[in-house]
């Protein structure tokens, strides 16, 4: 008898979450400060967030996705976790509804360049700049009306196009003191791989790194297919997912 009364206690535990009894209702944050120079994610730099053995960070790139992103929020919300989608400015100014939505339900906003191009690097500097400073401003345009809490969501950080930096770029963004996140790893959801193989990637190479921030796309529904299962199957092994802020606000 013992055993399922305490089942019964975890499932009703303040600290779980409601619609996932093997994940917290208030996953750990943990606080990165926009700094001058500072480079995060084992893909690109020496560098990483700091996490502990098993924690995990979801970010999104690419979105918002007016045909898939409320899909991924709502896996998210079940599983209750707050991810960081790195937005790209025009699909920002595009629907700014969602934008706030994003926002509303909790999750960090970052920049991801203004229109996508493959290299940044390739352009005109001034053009690269135009690039990062209206990603930039499309997110706090969508949020403008927002209250306080809710324009608090868009966070200094700054992902590249395909993760592919060049110094000049590097330059601007350590003069506008945003911190670069790359990634610890990613899956190639942005090719046409099925889901199936998606999901033993992310198993995989979970497995192998025991922690890190992982880069996903918002706009595949392949990744949106295994995303709940991939989620379910990671805290089967132990592992957590955190919420990445930036510090300070």
């Amino acid at each position: 008898m013992l055993a399922p009364l305490l089942a019964t206690l975890a499932l009703a535990s303040p600290t779980a979450c409601p619609t996932d009894p093997q994940a917290s209702a208030a996953p750990r944050v943990v606080a990165v400060p926009a700094l001058a120079g500072q480079k995060l994610g084992k893909v690109n730099y020496p560098d990483a967030v700091t996490l502990a053995d098993h924690e995990l960070a979801l970010t999104f790139d690419d979105g918002p996705d007016d045909d898939h992103t409320r899909a991924v929020l709502d896996i998210l919300d079940r599983h209750c976790i707050k991810a960081t989608f790195f937005l790209v400015g025009q699909e920002v100014d595009a629907d700014p509804a969602l934008v706030r939505t994003i926002a509303a339900r909790g999750h960090s906003l970052a920049a991801h360049t203004y229109t996508h191009p493959e290299r940044l690097g390739a352009l005109p500097l001034d053009a690269r700049e135009a690039e990062i400073d209206r990603s930039f401003a499309a997110i706090s345009n969508a949020l403008a009306a927002e209250p306080a809490e809710v324009k608090a969501r868009a966070v200094r950080f700054f992902r590249f196009p395909e993760l592919v930096d060049d110094d000049a770029s590097l330059a601007y963004l350590r003069e506008k003191s945003v911190t670069v996140f790359s990634a610890d790893y990613g899956i190639d959801d942005w090719t046409e791989v099925g889901p199936d193989e998606l999901l033993r990637r992310a198993i995989a190479f979970t497995e192998e790194r025991r922690k890190g921030v992982i880069v996903l796309h918002d706009f595949n529904p392949n990744m949106i297919a295994m995303l709940d299962q991939m989620i379910t199957t990671l805290e089967a092994r132990g592992y957590r997912f955190v919420q990445i802020v930036q510090a300070g606000g």
